[in-house]
């Protein structure tokens, strides 16, 4: 069965409570289930190059809302464990009960803010991160805290969306239900519109960091980067050369 780890509860000063993925997680993990594109083909192929990982290999899914990532390749690799990170105490009782229906003993998850990581991770080895960055308040933030945990040679991958329109439908149905069934009490801390990367956006949040290596693909509605951590620390001038391959 997971096993519950918990950090403080907040983000950006707010409790829990005014959070629409805590209110209406049944709703968001409905649509993680059923709208959001499956990447689990291109996950495995852009960490392992297809192949099986190594035993022991430590797989985090940052945003994890109720675990699909998490559960599918604990599931698949049980050679492995992976830990899913979230906010949301709802959506977590979901990843933890999905864990749990499959008996999946390799499958941990923290309640934290992915701003800032929980040591107890560590180590990492490849971390999954799919749209978190839509709503994030500080994307440089995070993606400092992903580099900092990853070990060295360690891969992230980052699958975010194109298309603000079809993008914003699940949080625009969240604050929908929000005036609908809370008469305005509660303000919640997301914001009204999800916010897209540009592709010279999205090229430059990951070139923030110093690694080895950035691969960029743009296939459908989404954009991915696979980003691989040096074997050894890089200079402050060998940050500004970290290279960069667009296909």
């Amino acid at each position: 069965m997971a096993i519950e780890q918990q950090a403080a509860d907040g983000f950006g000063g707010c409790c829990l409570s005014d959070s629409l993925f805590e209110r209406y997680s049944w709703f968001y993990a409905l649509c993680r289930e059923h709208l959001f594109h499956d990447h689990t083909y291109d996950i495995s192929h852009a960490l392992w190059d297809g192949a099986t990982p190594e035993d022991g290999t430590h797989v985090v899914e940052l945003g994890c809302g109720p675990g699909f990532y998490a559960c599918r390749f604990a599931e698949e690799f049980p050679q492995i464990r992976t830990t899913g990170v979230d906010l949301s105490h709802n959506l977590l009782t979901r990843a933890r009960r999905r864990a749990a229906r499959r008996n999946l003993a390799n499958c941990t998850f923290y309640n934290a803010d992915v701003h800032a990581l929980p040591a107890a991770m560590e180590p990492v080895h490849d971390i999954v991160v799919s749209r978190l960055f839509l709503i994030v308040p500080n994307r440089e933030d995070v993606l400092r805290e992903i580099f900092r945990v990853l070990r060295p040679g360690g891969r992230c991958f980052i699958a975010e969306p194109v298309s603000a329109m079809r993008t914003q439908l699940p949080l625009s149905a969240m604050w929908l239900l929000a005036k609908i069934t809370s008469f305005g009490r509660v303000p919640y801390i997301e914001p009204h519109k999800v916010k897209t990367m540009s592709a010279p956006e999205f090229e430059a949040l990951l070139h923030t960091e110093p690694w080895e290596s950035v691969k960029i693909t743009r296939r459908g509605r989404y954009q991915f980067g696979v980003c691989t951590k040096p074997l050894t620390d890089q200079s402050s001038e060998a940050r500004a050369s970290a290279e960069i391959t667009v296909a």
